[in-house]
């Protein structure tokens, strides 16, 4: 017979096991308590005192006599009824006695037997307790791993070491990201310092060179810009306060394509929009016009020369798609699901020479789910690439 949810739970066992070692300690109370009274009860009764009664007998005449009389007879009687009240006085004495050792000793062992029980219930909250003290920042590999009943510890424990999951991910994603921040700031102030000892060594520089060297500083020192720009934005804490509003996302993709149109004509890639009657989106109109720049910005610089990037805005039920697909060389399929991590790059060199921050998809990544939207990317190698932007479409008045 399958038993009800409940009776699996820490607080029913605790409730068992409690009134278990109750009742057995009652149980105890009580025959204590008559086999001391038993043992206890006198053998012997002392009677306390004697009445006489005074009574006349006829004294019958003897042959001779002429008086006929009575005599007086004088015969001892028991006080029963004393002898009761002493028995009854005796026997209340005893067990007012023994009541008062058999209370003392149930609250004794009651409290021994409670506080053994409660410890060995409660040996989990220890490994708990124990667990959570041996971990910190930089060491996060310990886990309670709870093989007990599947009740309210059990559960505890679990959810414990599924945080403890989370922030050994969290911890190890904050590692990598400051690990990889560092690199790419170090590497423009890596250039700039080298391009000033170069210029500093050479006396005989010319106007040229000094030129060249600002033009330098000035390249690297707005990568900088942009890179600390795109490090604060991954870092924003705001989503709570944005403010949504109606956007029509076949408006905000023409004005895209119409700013990095000359980044298109420079780099021999044609930009083509599509775009199926109105579609509107329920969000920021500056989030999304950073996510929809940054992912056609992304198809014009790694798409290559005389590739189409095509921008496409449809309505589908309750959603709003941007969708960027490009006719390039396309992303292989072991780099495909790292694209949206930051600092994560297909081809390394070239996105350096792009002067790409590494963090542009990471960004659409987190504005869109800031959004309550999403964006994924497929690709075919040699065929193309192709990202979706899905946001909330208004809801139905």
């Amino acid at each position: 017979m399958k038993l009800p949810a409940f009776t699996r739970s820490f607080r029913f066992r605790l409730t068992v096991w409690y009134s278990s070692l109750l009742l057995i300690f009652g149980v105890a109370f009580v025959l204590a308590l008559n086999i001391a009274v038993r043992l206890d009860e006198p053998k012997l009764v002392t009677i306390s005192g004697v009445a006489f009664t005074e009574q006349l007998e006829p004294v019958e005449p003897r042959p001779g006599s002429a008086l006929v009389g009575s005599r007086r007879v004088i015969t001892p009687q028991l006080l029963v009824q004393d002898a009761e009240d002493q028995l009854y006085s005796e026997n209340l004495d005893r067990l007012r006695f023994w009541s008062l050792i058999s209370v003392v000793g149930l609250a004794v062992a009651s409290g021994v037997g409670g506080y053994v029980l409660s410890g060995i219930m409660l040996q989990p909250i220890r490994s708990i307790t124990e667990t959570a003290s041996e971990i910190s920042a930089s060491s996060l590999s310990k886990r309670i791993n709870y093989e007990g009943p599947h009740d309210e510890l059990w559960a505890l424990s679990q959810t414990f070491d599924s945080m403890i999951d989370r922030l050994e991910h969290s911890f190890e994603r904050q590692r990598q990201f400051v690990q990889d921040a560092s690199h790419e700031l170090r590497t423009p102030l890596a250039a700039i310092r080298t391009n000033i000892d170069v210029t500093e060594m050479d006396s005989d520089a010319s106007v040229e060179e000094y030129q060249e060297l600002v033009s330098t500083i000035k390249g690297q020192t707005e990568r900088l810009t942009r890179l600390s720009e795109d490090l604060l934005l991954l870092t924003r804490d705001d989503n709570d306060s944005l403010e949504m509003d109606t956007i029509d996302l076949g408006s905000l993709a023409g004005e895209v394509i119409r700013q990095l149109s000359p980044v298109a004509v420079a780099r021999d890639v044609t930009l083509r929009p599509v775009t199926s009657g109105d579609v509107e989106a329920e969000a920021n109109p500056d989030l999304v016009y950073r996510c929809v720049l940054n992912l056609v910005d992304n198809a014009i610089k790694y798409s290559g020369q005389g590739a189409t990037v095509t921008v496409t805005t449809e309505q589908s039920a309750d959603r709003a798609i941007v969708r960027v697909a490009d006719t390039g060389a396309g992303i292989a399929p072991d780099d495909l699901p790292r694209i949206f991590d930051r600092f994560y790059r297909v081809d390394k060199g070239r996105s350096r020479r792009e002067g790409g921050t590494g963090l542009g998809l990471a960004i659409v990544k987190e504005l869109a789910e800031s959004q309550r939207g999403t964006v994924t990317a497929t690709s075919e190698p040699g065929k193309g690439s192709v990202f979706t932007l899905v946001l909330p479409a208004p809801a139905a008045p």
